[in-house]
């Protein structure tokens, strides 16, 4: 999708309708005239405060307003009003976190598009942008438009007329008895293409192919990729296979057996029931998610956060 008010790269057009598939806004307008700002903090990590309130303190003294999550770093309160997610009307969101923090963030935002400064305070932080030290100095950067916003695919899925929440990493489809293998008949635009049982079954966008989808087996897609990725959690005898697909594909993944239900679980943060022969579909979504970065440093990351340290 593209978006106003910036110069993109790594354009492509594919197809008569010349569809939009550019991964990077340059020159992006971050602060638009409301200058509001919403923070978002990882609960169970009390020395994320003194972050917390650097960042505030730094907000307030540009005039910004700021609106911090109700959940969020209750020792940190002077100067800003607390509200849900799920009403924030803000510019840009700060997580304060890990990438855990992220996907609950968006999992409650009511604008998806709204864009995500991310702090990094938890295990591996793939999708953050910045570290503590490093805070304030990149936020400054980012009003002042010297930075650019990267955009990443969701997910759209459903059953039927019903459809799920948006996914950035995966829609998971799993037994919904811990411990119990499924059979599925999985579909590429209509076409039959495997069969055969698994712990579970996903499909990632080139995001979540460096998380579960990673986990279990599968292949990073870099983000020009353009594609989407099916993976089989634990197939016996590999009954089923790891398949890269065009993201303009829709994948259908059917529950074989009558007596054995199954789960949607969208990101890990939401869970919906799939009954017996019912037939998850999942496509790519038309909003996408995107990220506020010092500049476009997909490969540092991969290098620095994912790639194994050796001697």
């Amino acid at each position: 999708m593209c978006l106003p008010n910036s110069k993109s790269k790594r354009q492509a057009f594919r197809g008569r309708d010349e569809k939009c598939v550019s991964m990077i806004e340059e020159s992006p307008e971050v602060l638009t005239d409301r200058r509001a700002v919403g923070i978002v903090c990882r609960k169970d990590r009390p020395e994320i405060e003194p972050i917390a309130r650097k960042v505030v303190d730094f907000l307030l003294s540009k005039k910004i307003n700021v609106c911090m999550d109700t959940g969020s770093c209750q020792g940190v309160s002077n100067g800003f009003e607390r509200t849900e997610i799920s009403v924030m009307d803000v510019d840009f969101v700060v997580t304060i976190g890990g990438d855990g923090t992220i996907l609950y963030t968006l999992s409650q935002l009511k604008n998806r598009q709204t864009p995500l400064f991310c702090i990094n305070r938890g295990t591996v932080g793939f999708l953050t942008e910045s570290g503590p030290e490093t805070a304030v100095s990149h936020l400054q950067k980012a009003i002042n438009n010297e930075c650019v916003i990267e955009q990443n695919i969701n997910i759209a899925s459903g059953v039927g007329d019903r459809s799920f929440d948006d996914a950035l990493n995966e829609v998971y489809v799993v037994s919904a008895t811990p411990g119990r293998l499924l059979t599925f008949l999985i579909y590429l635009d209509g076409i039959r293409v495997d069969f055969g049982r698994a712990d579970g079954a996903m499909v990632a966008t080139p995001t979540g192919s460096t998380a579960y989808a990673l986990a279990a087996g599968g292949s990073i897609l870099t983000p020009g990729v353009h594609g989407l990725i099916f993976v089989p959690v634990c197939p016996p005898r590999f009954e089923l296979k790891s398949l890269v697909i065009p993201d303009d594909s829709l994948v259908e993944i059917e529950l074989v057996k009558r007596d054995a239900p199954g789960l949607a679980v969208i990101d890990g943060q939401s869970r919906w029931e799939v009954e017996p022969k019912e037939t998850v579909w999942a496509k790519k979504a038309e909003g996408v998610t995107r990220f506020i970065r010092q500049k476009d440093n997909y490969y540092d990351r991969l290098n620095t956060r994912l790639v194994p340290r050796t001697l």
